[in-house]
């Protein structure tokens, strides 16, 4: 075999495995819901003047109840938003790793022949799952459907090559 076969045997080893990092989509940063905050609360607390001159004043304590519900979800947003799933296909196995920031919270890993994929949608609740004999894993929870579907198929051409 010559240096050329085989590096290019190598070139196609390397590209006939998958390497996916999936993390959910965040349309927005701290930086634009820091500034949505500034002006959401200079809105409560004008209009708050405005109904304690008018006597509402009860009004307003909604007003800034409201503002701490939407601070708290904001932050259970950003805290949720440290997830990942890895996902790794070579000639041998399937690697699945699932992330919360950096530690990782679930391994597993499956034979490359002996696998499958699986995809169900049904109206707007879908599930990508791979599984060997008795162990299956669930992948991508945070996904909308379409783009889990769209990894399905990637997988599952990936898949085929072994």
């Amino acid at each position: 075999m010559s240096l050329f076969q085989r590096d290019y045997f190598i070139l196609l080893l390397i590209m006939n495995s998958l390497n996916e990092n999936i993390t959910p989509y965040q349309s927005c940063s701290k930086s634009v819901f820091l500034i949505l905050g500034i002006i959401f609360i200079s809105w409560i607390s004008l209009f708050s003047i405005f109904l304690i001159i008018q006597g509402a004043w009860p009004v307003s304590i909604f007003l800034g109840l409201e503002y701490l519900v939407i601070y708290y979800l904001i932050r259970l947003y950003f805290k949720e938003k440290n997830i990942k799933d890895e996902i790794n296909i070579d000639q041998k196995e399937i690697s699945i790793k699932k992330y919360k920031g950096d530690k990782l919270l679930h391994s597993s890993k499956f034979s490359t022949y002996w696998s499958k994929v699986f995809f169900t949608k049904f109206k707007n609740k879908s599930k990508l799952s791979i599984r060997e004999s008795d162990k299956e894993t669930e992948v991508a929870t945070f996904l909308h459907a379409d783009l889990k579907e769209s990894l399905y198929l990637k997988i599952k051409r990936q898949l085929s090559y072994y």
